[in-house]
C-alpha cells in the first residue's frame, strides 16, 4: 500500500515535470522574445536532470554494513561503518542514507548519527561511520539502509530501501566474584560442603584410563609419552554437590542487575571448570544442564542477552527438564523471595540439598516492610537468604560463608 502511493506520487511528479517543460517550450515558441526563451533556456538543464533521475535505478546501489565493535556489554558502545556502492556514476546530489533499527529508541540513543547527508556526485563509493553509546541489554535488529535522492528542487524525490538485516547481541556484564569455600573438605574429611564453585585440580592422586568426556587440560602427557595411551589424572576430589544457577524472569525493578549477577556466577564456575548448570524462568523454562566448554558458556550468554522480564501471573510452571535428574545446590537470583516461588524452585532437581537465594535490593534505600517480610519467611523455612546490591557482586559468596 505504501510503495503503491510512493510510486503514484512519483509518476504525477513526473507527469507535472514533462508537462512544464512542454508548457515553456510551447510558450516559447508562441510568445518569443528573448525573455521567453532565456527562461526555457534556464529551467530546460534542471528538468533534463529531474527526467533523467526519474529513471535511474536507485535500488542499483549496494551496501555493506561493517560492524567494528565484536562483543558489546551492556552500557558499551557500538561503532558501525557503512559502505555504499554503485556501477552507473549517475551525478546524484542531495543524498541522504540512514540505518533503519526495528527498535526507535536505538535512533533516539544514536542521537540521529544513523542518518548521514552527503553528495554523492560521480563517486562509486561512500561510506561513512556512526556510534551508539550506552547500549541496553538485549537483542536488537538493524533491518537495512534507506536512500532518498532529490533532484535540485526537490520535484523528484525518489526512495530505496536497501535490506541488510544484522542482529547485535548486548551481554549483561559481568563481575568478577571472589569465591570464598563454604565449610570445604576433602574425602578423608568429615564435613560436605554445601556447595562448591571450584574442582581442585592441584592434587592428582594416580591416573586412569581415559574415558569420552575427560578434560584435554587433565591427560597426563608423561603417561602418554610412554605408553602411547591416553591416561587422565585423577583429583583427590571436594564431596559436593553440583550447582543449579537458576535466574526470576519475573518482572523486577532490578531485573538488570540480577541478570548481571546470574551470568558472574555462571562464568565465575565456568572459568574454575565446576559442575554448573543453569535455567532461567518466564514465559518457559529454559535450561542448560551441562556448561563444561566456551559454546556452551556462549549459549548461555545469548539467552542472558535476549531474556526479557515477564509478569508474575504469565509465568509458566516448572516442567520436567534434563535438570530434574540433577543432585545438588540451587542459586537462585531473585528480586522477589516470595515462598511460592521458592518452593517451586525445590523440585527443579532431584535430590536438592541446599537453596542460596541471592535477593538484589537497592543499596541505597532500606528495605520495605514486605520485603523484611518474605525474607524472614523464607528463612524460617530453612531457605538461606542473603541480599545483595550491585556493589557486593564481588563479594557474595562471602555473605554465604559468614
Amino acid at each position: 500500500m505504501k510503495k503503491g502511493k510512493e510510486l503514484l506520487s512519483l509518476t504525477g511528479r513526473f507527469a507535472f515535470i514533462v508537462g512544464l517543460f512542454f508548457s515553456v517550450y510551447v510558450f516559447a515558441m508562441f510568445q518569443g522574445g528573448k525573455v521567453s526563451w532565456t527562461l526555457l533556456y534556464m529551467l530546460t538543464p534542471f528538468l533534463l536532470y529531474s527526467i533523467a533521475l526519474f529513471t535511474y535505478p536507485i535500488n542499483t546501489i549496494k551496501a555493506e554494513r561493517i560492524i567494528q565493535t565484536k562483543t558489546i556489554e551492556r552500557g558499551g558502545k557500538l561503532v558501525v561503518t557503512v559502505k555504499l556502492e554503485r556501477t552507473v556514476p549517475f551525478p546524484l546530489l542531495y543524498t541522504v542514507a540512514i540505518e533503519r533499527w526495528a527498535d526507535p529508541a536505538m535512533v533516539r540513543s544514536a542521537k540521529n548519527s544513523t542518518k548521514y547527508i552527503f553528495l554523492f556526485g560521480f563517486k562509486k563509493r561512500v561510506e561513512f561511520s556512526y556510534e551508539i553509546d550506552k547500549l541496553p541489554r538485549g537483542e536488537h535488529i538493524v533491518e537495512g539502509v534507506e536512500i532518498e535522492v532529490s533532484d535540485f528542487f526537490g520535484w523528484i524525490q525518489k526512495r530505496a530501501f536497501l535490506e541488510l538485516k544484522d542482529v547485535i547481541l548486548v551481554y549483561p556484564n559481568t563481575t568478577s566474584i571472589k569465591y570464598v569455600p563454604i565449610n570445604a573438605q576433602y574425602d578423608r574429611g568429615s564435613l560436605i560442603s554445601p556447595f562448591s564453585l571450584v574442582k581442585d585440580t592441584t592434587m592428582a592422586t594416580g591416573v586412569r584410563d581415559y574415558q569420552a568426556g575427560d578434560r584435554v587440560t587433565w591427560i597426563h602427557w608423561k603417561s602418554f609419552a610412554r605408553t602411547q595411551s591416553l591416561m587422565t589424572k585423577e583429583f583427590e576430589d571436594r564431596q559436593s554437590e553440583d550447582i543449579i544457577v537458576v535466574l526470576d524472569g519475573r518482572q523486577s525493578d532490578l531485573f538488570e542487575e540480577q541478570v548481571e549477577l546470574a551470568a558472574s556466577i555462571v562464568e565465575e564456575a565456568a572459568n574454575h571448570q565446576a559442575n554448573i548448570a543453569f535455567a532461567s524462568t518466564g514465559n518457559e523454562t529454559v535450561t542448560f544442564p551441562f556448561i563444561h566448554s566456551a559454546d556452551q558458556l556462549h549459549d548461555v550468554f545469548v539467552h542472558l542477552a535476549k531474556i526479557k522480564p515477564v509478569e508474575a501471573d504469565e509465568v509458566k510452571p516448572l516442567v520436567y527438564s534434563s535438570l530434574a535428574a540433577t543432585a545438588g545446590s540451587v542459586v537462585l537470583v531473585t528480586g522477589n523471595p516470595d515462598w511460592t516461588y521458592i518452593q517451586s524452585m525445590i523440585g527443579l532437581a532431584k535430590n536438592t540439598k541446599s537453596i542460596i537465594c541471592f535477593v538484589l535490593v537497592d543499596g541505597e534505600r532500606a528495605l520495605s516492610s514486605h520485603l523484611q517480610e518474605q525474607i524472614k519467611f523464607a528463612e524460617a523455612k530453612g531457605i538461606t537468604i542473603h541480599a545483595l546490591s550491585r556493589k557486593q557482586f564481588s563479594e557474595a559468596f562471602k555473605e554465604v560463608a559468614s
